[in-house]
C-alpha cells in the first residue's frame, strides 16, 4: 500500500469516527465531493496545507494528532500503520534508538558505553517488533468431545438457529472424533475456506494402514490393554471416515422396509477387502477410487448472489470437507475458514481463534505443544467441569514447565465447560452447594490448588456454559487474555526505553559510573564462581520418548514405527526435542534463578539506582541466553531423529517385526529405543545435547561478561 492510499484510507476512517458524511464534509470544507473522494481512495496526493484543511475540518483529537504523525521520520524501526495503537510507544523507541545510535558512533564514547549501547539498540528492535506485530491467536486445547468448537461457535457467532432450543453450530460437533485436522477462525474479505492438504505420501500411508485394518482387522483388546497376535492397527476414527467417503465405501446400516423384510448392514469397504487379499492391492484399489488428481480445489467462497445463509453455506462447506464428502477437496491437513466480522469484536488486533485436534490418548503432540512458544499466542486449555484442569491440561503445563517455558502465567488460560446443571451439583465438606455460581466458585478454588502444586497458580480460570452463558462472558475473557499479553509486550518495550534513557543520561556522571561498577563486581564474582553447569547429568534425551511410548496406546506405537518415528501423535523427533529441551531447563534454569536472586537484590538497594538500568540489561540477556540455549537444545534433539534415527532402517524394521508378537509390544519397542541410545550409540544423543547446551551457555555468559566488564 502507498503511503497515499494508507493516509487516504486513515482519512475515511477518522471521518467515519467523527460520524460526518463524506459530502458533509466537503461542503464544511468548501470542497467537491469528488476531490475529497479521490483523496481518500489515495487517488490525489495532499499538499501540508491542504491536510492541515481537512484534519482540522474532522476536529478530532486523532485527527489533529495525524500530521504530527506523519512528520516523525523512522531510521531505524519499522514505521507503524496509521492508527497503530502503539504507535507513540513505538515512536518513544525510535527517537531512544536514535539517540542510542548517535551516541555509539561517537569516537569519545568509552567502550563499556558503547557495549551496551549496541546492546540496547538490539533490544529495542526486537521488543518494538514484538509489540507492532498485531497478529494474535488463541489456541483452544483439550481432550475430544469436551466443547472447544462449540465454545469457539458460541464466542464468535457462529451459530445458526433450529428454532428448537440450542442453535447449530458452523463448526461440525458431536461426541467426539469429530475434527479431522486443526481449524483456524480468521476475518476474511467473506464467508469462505482454504484448505491446507495432506501430502501424497502421508494420504497414501493412511490408505495403506486402512487397508491392512481391512484385511486383519483389529481383535478385542486384552485387559492389559495391549495387541493381540492377529490385530492389525487401523487408522483414527477421523481419518478412516474421511477415507470411505472419498472413496465412496460406505457403510449401510440395517434397514426393515415397508413389507417387513430387513436389509442386512453392509460394509462396502470390507466387501471390497474380501476380493483382494493382497494389502498393496487393496490399498491401490481404494486410492484410485478416491481420484486424488481431480481434488484439485484449496478454496471456495460464498456469493452473495447464491441466495443461500451464509452460515448455513459455511457450515455445509465445512461439514462436507471435514468428512472427505466434497469431491473437489482431498483430505485436509488444516482448514481455515473465514468470516467478514472481526474476531471476538476484538478490533485492535489480528486475531485468530485455532480449534486444535482433540486429545485421545497422548497430549504431548507438537502440534499442541508449539502453541506454549509462541510469544503472540494466548493457550486455552478446555477441562470437563468436574475435572478441571483435567489431566491433560496437566500434563501439558508440567511438560511446558519442564521444557523451559516462561511465559505460562501471562500466555495461558483454563476454560472450565460445565454442562447444563453441573455446577448445582457441586458438594463442599459434603453439603450441596446453594446455586451454579457457588459450585462454579468451589470448582475453581479446587482448579486454583491444583495449579498451584504444578507451580502455575496464577493462571486464570473461567467457566463457560455454551447453551446457557452469555457469549460475551467467552469473548471478554479471551479478549482480557490477549490485553494481558500485548501489556507484557509493551512492559517489556517500556522497561528497555527507560534502561537505554538513563544510561543516555547518566553516561558521563562519575556517581552513575561508580554504582555501574560496584553493581558489575558484584555480578562478576557471581559469574565468576557459579555460572559454569555441571559436567553430567542423570537424564537423557530420549527419556520423554520412552515415557511417551508406555503412555501410548499399542496401536499409536505401530503407527509412527511404520512411518519411520514420523507420527502427529507420537512423533519421535518432538518427543527427542521436548526431552534434550528438559535436561538443558534442568542444567540452566537453575543458574538463571540464581542471577536473577543476585540481580534483585541489588534492584532493591538504593545505593545501586543509578546502576539498576544496568542490572535489568543483564538479567534480559541471561534470559534471552536461557531461552538461547532452550532453543538450541530442541534443534539438537530434533536433529537426532531426523539426521540419524530416521535413517536407520535396521532398527525402523527391527521394531515393525515385533508387532503381532503377543504382550508386551510397548515394553519391546521401548527396550529397542533405550538400547538404539544407550548400546548401539553409546549415550552419543546426551553428549551432543550437553555439548550443545554447555556452548550455548557459555556464549550467553560470555556476553553478560561483554555487558559488565568496566575497562
Amino acid at each position: 500500500m502507498t503511503r497515499d492510499i494508507a493516509v487516504g484510507k486513515y482519512i475515511a476512517t477518522l471521518r467515519e469516527q467523527a460520524r460526518l458524511k463524506q459530502a458533509e464534509l466537503a461542503r464544511k470544507l468548501t470542497w467537491s465531493p469528488a476531490v475529497l473522494s479521490r483523496v481518500e481512495s489515495g487517488e490525489r496526493t495532499l499538499g501540508g496545507d491542504e491536510l492541515a484543511t481537512i484534519l482540522n475540518g474532522i476536529g478530532t483529537p486523532e485527527a489533529l494528532k495525524l500530521q504530527e504523525m506523519l512528520a516523525r521520520e523512522w531510521k531505524i524501526l519499522s514505521e507503524p500503520p496509521l492508527g497503530d495503537p502503539d504507535a507513540d510507544l513505538l515512536w518513544s523507541a525510535e527517537q531512544t534508538a536514535q539517540q542510542v545510535h548517535d551516541l555509539a558512533e561517537r569516537p569519545d564514547v568509552k567502550q563499556f558505553f558503547e557495549r551496551r549501547l549496541v546492546r540496547y539498540q538490539d533490544e529495542l528492535k526486537t521488543a518494538a517488533a514484538r509489540v507492532a506485530d498485531k497478529r494474535f491467536r488463541a489456541a483452544f486445547i483439550g481432550t475430544i468431545a469436551v466443547g472447544k468448537s462449540t465454545a469457539i461457535c458460541s464466542a464468535q457467532g457462529l451459530e445458526i438457529s433450529t428454532g428448537k432450543g440450542l442453535p447449530k453450530a458452523v463448526l461440525e460437533t458431536g461426541t467426539g472424533r469429530i475434527t479431522l485436522c486443526e481449524v483456524h477462525v480468521r476475518q476474511g474479505p467473506g464467508y469462505g475456506l482454504m484448505v491446507e492438504p495432506c501430502s501424497d505420501d502421508e494420504i497414501r500411508r493412511h490408505v495403506s494402514d486402512f487397508a491392512s485394518f481391512l484385511l486383519r482387522p483389529t481383535q478385542p483388546v486384552p485387559q492389559d490393554d495391549d495387541e493381540s497376535e492377529s490385530a492389525s492397527p487401523g487408522v483414527s476414527g477421523e481419518i478412516e471416515r474421511a477415507i470411505r467417503n472419498m472413496a465412496g465405501l460406505r457403510r449401510r446400516r440395517a434397514e426393515r422396509k415397508q413389507d417387513g423384510t430387513v436389509v442386512p448392514a453392509s460394509d462396502e469397504a470390507r466387501a471390497l477387502a474380501a476380493t483382494l487379499t493382497d494389502s498393496k492391492a487393496l490399498a491401490v484399489e481404494i486410492l484410485s477410487r478416491m481420484e486424488l488428481h481431480r481434488r484439485a480445489e484449496r478454496d471456495m467462497w460464498h456469493s452473495a448472489d447464491s441466495g443461500t445463509n451464509p452460515l448455513e453455506w459455511l457450515q455445509n462447506a465445512f461439514e462436507r470437507i471435514n468428512n472427505g464428502r466434497h469431491s473437489d477437496f482431498t483430505l485436509p491437513r488444516r482448514i481455515e475458514l473465514f468470516v467478514p466480522q472481526t474476531i471476538l469484536q476484538e478490533s485492535e488486533v489480528d486475531l485468530t481463534l485455532i480449534d486444535t485436534r482433540g486429545i485421545d490418548e497422548l497430549a504431548e503432540r507438537r502440534d499442541l505443544e508449539q502453541h506454549f512458544d509462541d510469544p503472540h499466542t494466548v493457550v486455552v486449555l478446555c477441562s470437563r467441569f468436574d475435572e478441571t484442569p483435567a489431566l491433560p491440561v496437566r500434563q501439558l503445563l508440567t511438560r511446558a514447565r519442564e521444557a523451559g517455558v516462561r511465559t505460562l502465567e501471562s500466555h495461558a488460560a483454563i476454560l472450565a465447560l460445565p454442562r447444563p446443571g453441573e455446577a448445582t451439583m457441586v458438594k463442599e465438606n459434603g453439603v450441596l452447594v446453594q446455586d451454579a455460581a457457588e459450585g462454579r466458585e468451589v470448582k475453581g478454588f479446587e482448579a486454583a490448588d491444583r495449579l498451584q502444586q504444578l507451580g502455575v497458580g496464577t493462571i486464570p480460570i473461567e467457566f463457560f456454559n455454551a447453551s446457557e452463558d452469555d457469549p460475551e462472558d467467552l469473548r471478554s475473557f479471551v479478549c482480557r487474555r490477549i490485553r494481558v499479553v500485548r501489556q507484557w509486550q509493551r512492559d517489556a518495550l517500556e522497561e528497555i526505553i527507560s534502561g537505554a534513557q538513563a544510561l543516555l543520561e547518566n553516561h558521563e556522571r562519575a556517581q552513575a559510573r561508580e554504582a555501574m561498577q560496584a553493581a558489575a563486581r558484584r555480578l562478576q564474582t557471581w559469574l565468576e564462581n557459579n555460572a559454569a553447569l555441571p559436567k553430567s547429568t542423570t537424564r537423557h534425551v530420549h527419556d520423554s520418548l520412552v515415557k511417551a511410548v508406555e503412555a501410548a496406546h499399542p496401536r499409536t506405537v505401530y503407527a509412527a514405527i511404520v512411518r519411520d518415528g514420523d507420527w502427529l501423535n507420537l512423533h519421535y523427533g518432538h518427543q527427542l526435542s521436548h526431552g534434550a529441551r528438559r535436561l538443558a531447563a534442568i542444567l540452566t534454569e537453575p543458574k538463571l534463578n540464581e542471577f536473577r536472586a543476585i540481580a534483585n537484590n541489588l534492584l532493591q538497594d538504593d545505593q545501586f539506582a543509578d546502576a539498576h538500568g544496568l542490572v535489568h540489561q543483564t538479567i534480559r540477556s541471561v534470559e534471552a541466553g536461557f531461552d538461547a540455549v532452550i532453543r538450541k537444545a530442541q534443534l539438537v534433539g530434533e536433529s537426532v531423529h531426523a539426521d540419524e534415527m530416521r535413517g536407520d532402517s535396521d532398527f525402523w524394521r527391527d521394531c515393525s517385526s515385533q508387532w503381532g508378537l503377543g504382550k508386551g509390544y510397548r515394553e519391546r519397542i521401548n527396550v529397542r529405543n533405550h538400547d538404539w541410545f544407550c548400546v548401539k550409540h553409546d549415550g552419543e544423543a546426551d553428549a551432543r545435547v550437553l555439548a550443545a547446551v554447555t556452548e550455548a551457555w557459555d556464549d550467553a555468559m560470555a556476553s553478560v561478561r561483554h555487558l559488565l566488564i568496566q575497562g
